[in-house]
């Protein structure tokens, strides 16, 4: 992974980010709510919501969101997204309300799983969050997503679980937390060392 870079992502990338968005979710869910995929996450639609999502993003004074892609070449390999909270999940049990920041979402390529890009990019994202002054940070993943093993073993905890409805299925989440935003720096760093696995 040498020639891997991240940056900030641009309007430009809007159809590469939608690309892997759909095809990582198809990935990861195609094979437990299968036929139920929103028209609203086709790769027409989401390049359309990536667009304006970006513009606003980068317009002056922005909404304190930060984007980012991984490229290989000119090849877009993935993405990551966090800022602020939303707050839009319906928590069961748990609570998140300590977190000043979110990791929105974070895809790879499905056929460059294992080789340690996520990580760089959890890793990136997490170091401009503590730059633009958060502490702490969370996420939320379906209990259904095999890969959501990833977290824990970056240390994240297990702080609240959520509902919620994916066309007509509801789906149990998951939020994992750490409240010192610099133990999953840390735990990325380390994890992207040679000879360590990476994920």
């Amino acid at each position: 992974m040498s020639g891997l870079v991240i940056r900030p992502a641009g309007t430009e990338d809007a159809a590469g980010i939608a690309r892997i968005r759909v095809d990582g979710w198809n990935a990861a869910y195609g094979a437990f709510i299968p036929e139920r995929l929103p028209v609203s996450w086709s790769w027409e639609q989401q390049t359309e919501e990536w667009g304006g999502c970006l513009a606003k993003s980068s317009s002056p004074g922005g909404d304190g969101r930060i984007h980012l892609v991984a490229l290989e070449g000119q090849e877009m390999l993935a993405f990551a997204s966090g800022g602020p909270p939303l707050r839009d999940e319906v928590i069961v049990e748990g609570d998140t309300a300590a977190y000043t920041a979110q990791v929105y979402s974070i895809y790879v390529q499905p056929g460059r799983y294992g080789g340690g890009v996520g990580t760089r990019l959890l890793g990136d994202l997490a170091r401009r969050l503590a730059a633009a002054g958060h502490a702490n940070l969370h996420l939320w993943a379906l209990a259904l997503n095999p890969f959501r093993r990833f977290y824990p073993k970056l240390g994240g905890a297990l702080v609240a679980r959520g509902e919620w409805t994916v066309g007509d299925v509801l789906v149990e989440e998951m939020a994992y937390g750490w409240l010192d935003i610099n133990d999953l720096i840390k735990a990325c760093s380390r994890a992207n060392l040679p000879n360590r696995g990476e994920n």
